[in-house]
């Protein structure tokens, strides 16, 4: 899985790039960058990039089901479509495969919340070894947000960024900030990766451990030594050590209070003041570097 020597992009290979990351956790800036870098006039000629997007895909779903069902919101239309996004998300992976040019690289994005299922996407489409890599992207972080047995692969600097980006976010295909539900949603990927271990979780699937590699991306500002205050560890053991992730009913009904209490605490202490950075400029020189050296 890691190795001394980077691993540089070939012609006529398949290499799928996935990203390990919270609700705007940086994916959609990473993605940007590759296409965009990618389909500069000198590059795109020696690339073949496809995106494969859940959100896009379960977007168009919805929409489509509430033209046909014009009495039903876009909620509960977007409520009845996970199975189905499942199904076409699949089909389009596999036709992005059946796209792979043998004179350019191959890049194939697969936006999609992986947490757990990352052995299904393996077997399903990491079928030839000899020419098809699976890249990892995690955050870079200065340490993980741990609480009591409560541990993230994540640092309290992600956690806050990432909110106070979904706060702010507008024209999302799926969640935007001022979605009711959002902070529901956002705990809710949160608790996915509870106790969650990216090398562990990969490195268990030995048949295609030799064709993963792991590389950690400065998704988010880590320079703040942030410590865990008395707010942030009783939210972590009163709410999110008890939820179930995406049991909104249940969620809503036992904890709304402590988690609009909560989270705007997060807003007053943090927004608008100017602690973080922003890392939009680090990620396009690390798309860069990635581009011309591999991983």
């Amino acid at each position: 899985m890691e190795s001394e020597k980077r691993i540089k992009f070939e012609e006529g290979k398949i290499y799928f790039f996935i990203c390990y990351a919270l609700v705007c956790g940086g994916k959609s800036t990473f993605f940007g960058q590759i296409l965009s870098q990618t389909s500069k006039d000198e590059n795109k000629n020696k690339y073949n990039v496809k995106v494969v997007s859940s959100d896009e895909i379960r977007a168009g779903l919805s929409h489509k089901m509430q033209k046909e069902n014009p009495e039903m919101t876009f909620k509960q239309c977007f409520d009845k479509t996970g199975k189905q996004t499942a199904k076409v998300f699949d089909k389009e992976i596999q036709k992005a495969i059946d796209s792979k040019k043998e004179d350019k690289i191959n890049i194939i994005l697969v936006d999609k919340n992986y947490p757990q299922g990352i052995d299904k996407f393996l077997k399903l489409f990491c079928k030839d070894k000899s020419s098809q890599f699976f890249f990892v992207f995690i955050p870079k972080i200065k340490k993980p947000l741990e609480i009591e047995h409560l541990r993230f692969p994540f640092s309290l600097n992600y956690f806050i960024q990432c909110y106070l980006r979904l706060k702010n976010r507008h024209g999302h295909e799926v969640l935007n900030g001022e979605d009711e539900q959002s902070k529901l949603v956002y705990i809710s990927f949160l608790k996915l990766f509870q106790n969650f271990d990216f090398y562990k979780k990969i490195s268990s699937e030995q048949n295609f451990s030799s064709n993963v590699f792991i590389q950690d991306i400065d998704f988010t500002d880590e320079s703040k030594d942030l410590e865990i205050d008395s707010d942030t560890e009783n939210f972590f053991k009163t709410v999110m050590k008890k939820i179930r992730a995406f049991d909104m009913e249940n969620i809503k009904k036992e904890y709304e209070n402590e988690i609009n209490n909560y989270f705007k605490g997060l807003e007053e202490k943090y927004e608008g003041k100017n602690i973080f950075e922003d890392t939009r400029k680090i990620i396009e020189n690390e798309v860069s570097d990635i581009l011309l050296n591999g991983i």
